[in-house]
């Protein structure tokens, strides 16, 4: 049996950094919670969130789908993360998210050349990398499109073999990657858009800077996010039953 590593899920780990800097943030300015960009930022936590939980006591051997609940959710935060891109850069992109929710309401001219009367998440990457001059990685397309395929029950998908370990944890490390990269530049944006970039001071239990006057929370933030990619690229699975883990109980 091979399951999730359980270090991804030690008690300091990058979702609960975020949860307590994101509240704290909130705790300054409630305001916040009103804005379409905190609901788009709030999208991709959860779908993080579900994914996270989802894993906890999945048996990877018998994971024959390629990981469906995953490809949805990563889908979905994929562009809701290009649609929280776009809109902190104009508040005009709102017209295209109208237009998506309501085929008949039009959107800002200026998005024409690339819409073309038509909205997907190719073209809201277009429009973050073209118009915005945004540096996203074109991996997220990759995945994004091959997890189209997972958005409606479809039973012509790939059945995954017992035995196919590598091609399990190819797409197990991509859709990790892909969630982790959302949430952790989703998060910047929102300190971006709510506090000029600037992190949070938090009072954590174990901080590991005990003086108040020299509490470094942005450098925590980045060391639980290499934590976690490192846990994906080289300490991905365990062989440890989630049932047999204190942590579970």
């Amino acid at each position: 049996m091979q399951f999730l590593n359980r270090d991804f899920y030690n008690s300091n780990n990058i979702l609960g950094y975020i949860n307590s800097s994101i509240q704290a943030l909130i705790n300054m300015n409630t305001v916040i919670l009103s804005r379409k960009e905190y609901m788009l930022f709030f999208y991709i936590k959860e779908d993080f969130t579900a994914n996270y939980f989802s894993l906890y006591t999945a048996d990877i051997d018998l994971e024959c789908l390629g990981f469906s609940v995953l490809q949805r959710n990563t889908r979905h935060s994929i562009e809701a993360f290009l649609d929280l891109v776009n809109l902190s850069h104009d508040s005009d992109y709102l017209s295209v998210m109208e237009h998506c929710a309501d085929r008949n309401k039009q959107y800002n001219s200026k998005y024409h050349s690339i819409l073309r009367g038509s909205c997907n998440i190719p073209k809201k990457y277009k429009i973050a990398t073209q118009m915005y001059n945004e540096n996203i990685p074109r991996d997220l397309l990759t995945i994004s499109s091959k997890t189209n395929n997972y958005t409606h029950p479809n039973v012509f998908v790939d059945i995954l073999n017992y035995n196919d370990y590598d091609k399990k944890l190819e797409i197990l490390r991509n859709l990790l990657s892909a969630n982790l990269y959302t949430l952790t530049s989703a998060y910047k944006l929102i300190l971006k858009i709510f506090n000029n970039n600037m992190t949070p001071i938090l009072t954590c239990p174990t901080c590991p800077f005990p003086n108040p006057y020299f509490k470094n929370c942005s450098q925590c933030f980045l060391n639980e996010e290499a934590r976690f990619q490192n846990l994906i690229k080289n300490a991905l699975i365990t062989y440890t039953n989630p049932f047999q883990n204190p942590y579970y109980q």
